[in-house]
């Protein structure tokens, strides 16, 4: 009785270690497992797109080709290292070993950014695609038709802005393509006589102004300066001169002209849309006018 009693305790106590041991290699499984999942993220910052091979070598087999801004899974480092000529500039860099949704091959580092990249807009007119690049939208639309309309609209995020922004053109097929930019403005004016306050925003268009070509194919749109902003309040102020006029006088109307910092009171400036022209003309000469309009957030 003693003899089977001592027998049944060594096996529940064997039994109880064994489970333990279970346990704890489980535990350390999963852990394993997490510390394996747990990658380093990058994502990819080449504008035409990233090879993916399934070897470290420039002549190895494509698995695929990443999109810019794609997100992939750093795995590990090779000791292959790698120096591109991109443009006149050396891009230095090595292999490393990643892994996509699809697939796990090879990318090379110098053409990945730690941080994340707002991806591409594409635009699709008749004989063009267009690339904004690097912008947030609200809207979260990526793609948009221009070949049948006249214009359409991206609504930009608050936190970013449409200024200075890459624009690529691919598959081009004009004989010439012209980008021009402008701005829609909004002005108002306050005063302590109530009567002086415009009631309602007054919207002013700046003139077309050449976007920055930085190569055969990829402009930056323009950047409101300090000095466009004065100019832009000097125009104002003279087409609200009637208005300025009717409600509180001559002497008010010199006040608001002398304004010289857009932070002083009594003005209110801000931007509403941005707006991209595109010139287009084919190879018999017939001229096309595209427009992209970026739809500003009250506030920013």
């Amino acid at each position: 009785m003693n003899f089977s009693k001592k027998n049944h305790e060594h096996l529940n106590n064997k039994s109880g270690v064994s489970n333990s041991l279970k346990m704890i290699l489980a535990i350390a499984l999963v852990f394993n497992m997490a510390i394996a999942t747990a990658q380093e993220e990058a994502y990819v910052a080449a504008e035409s797109g990233l090879s993916l091979r399934d070897q470290p070598d420039v002549s190895a087999k494509m698995l695929t080709k990443l999109a810019y801004g794609d997100v992939i899974g750093i795995l590990e480092e090779t000791d292959k290292n790698l120096v591109v000529l991109d443009g006149g500039e050396k891009i230095s860099g090595k292999w490393v070993k990643v892994e996509t949704n699809n697939h796990i091959g090879y990318v090379f580092n110098g053409y990945l950014s730690p941080d994340k990249i707002a991806r591409t807009i594409r635009v699709t007119l008749n004989n063009l695609n267009v690339e904004v690049k690097n912008l947030a939208t609200s809207d979260y639309k990526r793609s948009h038709r221009l070949k049948e309309d006249e214009s359409i609209t991206i609504n930009v995020d608050k936190s970013d802005s449409p200024e200075g922004k890459n624009i690529v053109l691919i598959d081009n097929d004009y004989k010439q393509v012209s980008l021009f930019q402008r701005y829609e403005n909004s002005f108002s004016f306050i005063s302590a006589d109530a009567n002086c306050n415009t009631n309602e925003w007054k919207t002013f268009d700046t003139d077309w102004k050449p976007l920055k070509q930085l190569n055969s194919n990829s402009f930056e749109t323009l950047t409101y300066t300090e000095n466009d902003w004065k100019q832009f309040i000097e125009a104002a102020t003279n087409n609200l001169k009637d208005d300025v006029i009717e409600k509180c006088g001559e002497d008010w109307l010199a006040y608001v002209s002398n304004i010289k910092n857009i932070k002083d009171i009594p003005v209110s400036v801000a931007t509403n849309r941005v707006f991209v022209k595109f010139i287009l003309t084919d190879f018999e000469d017939n001229i096309t006018e595209k427009i992209i309009e970026f739809e500003i957030p009250k506030g920013s």
